[in-house]
């Protein structure tokens, strides 16, 4: 009889580890326990597809159970050369930093967090919902309850209940909008098979990347409009790229941590407000686990972009700049970094990506714009970073601005930024120039000095009303006052900033400060938190904040600062504040050195990057 040919377990026995009855044409166990025997014979699973242009689509990254066997996990290696063009050590460097993140910082935080939701809810979840221990690993809980009667069929499946309190802070609109943005992604609310692409993606995978679409994609242009925002092209390729996929789930997961955080007033006086914000997010149980999927996915896209950099070419270059460029923005978004310097190490592995890049490889129009868009970011992030932080930003990207200055301009129409690219060049040459010949060096005092002038009266001279008009020309551009605003005031910002990183200057001209700041919080007071370059106004608003000695200037900056950190929830608003209060104790108690605040907060260790 074929019982008697039965030599192996069944398919459920052998996966539990237990001893199989070897019953046919089911097993005893697994009827006796209420499961539905596998039987014996071959199990038929899925298989990678073809895509429609026939190439073979790789392993997708699944928030299904799988055995231990079975798990798709990152791989972690130690990289190797990128190429010859490539810096061995500063690659392994970088790999070792990212081993050191992904297995021990983030790994306490996750514990850390998952430590105080046990705490709080007084044990291990019990719910019949919720994951069981082995598959945690590879699923994460959904921190969302959405009551609209739509979506209630695929809420009872997700076993995680969101807090009575922000359910009442939180509108039904802002939580069920981003699944109204689905159908155009190729996504469903209720896991049906709209698009083979993310068929395979959880339920949480599938709401972080609605959410990354919805309001994430937001906050990285001037204007967002259904079909002007190319970062939003980035989710198709999420199916090919797991680390990309990981990353952006990531950054969502964090940015929707920090927006549906406990609402209330921050209270005056406070040294660490960003600390306080972190310290209610950990104690609110939604938020807390949007930011444990945060981190571990985090930790996933870390571990997939070693692997990566293993065998980089220069085909695949462009998605791993776009998600290094994205680890960047995690940490610009996350508001408890245990790590400040995290980003410039992400910084100088974008730097070393650009070496690998294809000039003008892309000939599709939308293709090309989204590479611009990443391009002229990265760009844009190395010059405002080259400006607070020490190191040697400003002379890594200092080789590539030839190339990528004509990248910002092709963009600047719906840059985030709205600041001219002359005047990026400009901080630009000024951070390589002050990197370059220190203000304790005192053999070229001259000649930097010259140079220093030579740059401020660039900046003056530009001309932004011509600026301006060569914008108009351009097609759906109808917000030119506020962009005149904005650039107006980086200008004075850039020379702000030359007279601190070169204070040699001031011996050969006399400026006043003052005429700069003024110009600054007058641009700045033309734009309100109703415009949507509020948002890009937070550089200009820091250096004019440090600058000034009046205590009204000071009080309005603080505010301004918490009101821009309403509109967009990134984290570095409040590093921004503490570097803020830093400078005002140092001028008010005499304690600086008295040449330069800027000098003065590098040498209290504040290396940070405000945008």
């Amino acid at each position: 009889m074929l019982a008697n040919r039965i030599t192996k377990p069944c398919h459920n026995c052998r996966r539990r580890r237990l001893r199989c009855d070897r019953s046919w044409p089911t097993c005893h166990k697994c009827a006796a326990s209420k499961q539905e025997c596998l039987g014996y014979g071959k199990v038929f699973v899925w298989a990678p597809a073809i895509d429609f242009d026939e190439s073979p689509r790789p392993p997708h990254v699944s928030g299904r159970r799988l055995s231990s066997q079975g798990q798709h996990q990152p791989r972690v290696l130690d990289a190797r050369a990128l190429g010859a063009a490539t810096n061995t050590h500063e690659v392994e460097s970088i790999s070792a930093v990212w081993a050191q993140e992904a297995l021990c910082g983030n790994h306490d935080r996750v514990v850390e967090c998952h430590d105080q939701s046990i705490q709080q809810a007084g044990g291990p979840p019990t719910r019949p919902g919720d994951p069981c221990e082995g598959e945690l690993e590879n699923q994460q809980a959904s921190p969302f309850l959405l009551s609209d009667a739509k979506l209630s069929h695929d809420v009872t499946s997700s076993g995680k209940m969101m807090s009575d309190d922000l359910i009442d802070e939180c509108s039904s609109r802002e939580l069920v909008e981003p699944y109204q943005r689905l159908e155009g992604l190729g996504l469903s609310a209720s896991g049906t098979l709209i698009d083979p692409l993310f068929q395979d993606l959880d339920r949480n995978s599938r709401y972080y990347l609605a959410h990354f679409a919805d309001s994430v994609c937001k906050d990285l242009v001037a204007r967002d409009t259904p079909y002007s925002n190319p970062f939003r092209e980035l989710i198709p390729l999420t199916q090919r790229h797991p680390f990309l996929l990981q990353i952006l789930i990531a950054t969502s997961a964090i940015h929707w941590s920090n927006k549906f955080r406990p609402r209330g007033a921050i209270p005056p006086g406070l040294p660490d407000p960003g600390g306080y914000l972190a310290q209610l997010r950990s104690q609110h149980l939604s938020s807390r686990q949007a930011l444990i999927d945060a981190l571990t996915a985090k930790q996933k896209a870390l571990g997939y972009l070693r692997h990566v950099l293993d065998a980089l070419d220069p085909a695949g270059s462009e998605v791993v700049l776009a998600a290094m460029h994205f680890l960047v923005k995690f940490d610009l978004i996350d508001l408890d970094r245990n790590n400040d310097k995290a980003w410039q190490v992400h910084m100088k592995g974008t730097s070393i990506i650009l070496a690998h890049l294809v000039p003008d490889s892309i000939s599709h129009g939308s293709s090309r714009v989204l590479r611009d868009c990443v391009l002229a970011d990265c760009f844009i992030y190395h010059i405002l970073g080259s400006t607070l932080a020490t190191g040697a930003m400003a002379s890594r990207i200092a080789r590539y601005a030839f190339e990528l200055l004509p990248v910002i301009k092709r963009v600047e129409v719906n840059s985030y930024l709205s600041c001219p690219p002359e005047l990026l060049q400009t901080i630009l040459h000024a951070s390589l120039l002050s990197y370059e010949t220190p203000c304790t060096d005192g053999s070229h005092s001259a000649s930097v000095a010259d140079q220093a002038l030579k740059l401020i009266d660039e900046a003056l001279a530009f001309d932004i009303s011509g600026w301006a008009d060569r914008l108009r020309e351009m097609p759906d551009v109808s917000d030119i006052d506020s962009r005149i605003h904005i650039a107006s005031a980086h200008r004075s910002a850039v020379c702000l900033y030359i007279l601190q990183a070169l204070p040699v200057v001031r011996a050969v001209r006399p400026i006043d400060t003052m005429v700069l700041v003024g110009d600054i919080f007058g641009h700045l007071g033309q734009i309100d938190d109703r415009d949507p370059y509020f948002k890009a106004t937070s550089w200009p608003l820091f250096i004019a904040g440090a600058e000034t000695r009046e205590a009204d200037h000071r009080a309005w900056a603080m505010s301004r600062m918490f009101a821009i950190w309403e509109i967009c929830p990134w984290g570095y608003i409040f590093k921004a504040t503490k570097m803020l209060r830093a400078t005002w104790q140092m001028q008010d108690s005499g304690a600086g050195s008295g040449v330069s605040w800027l000098t003065d907060l590098k040498n209290m260790g504040f290396d940070c990057l405000i945008v």
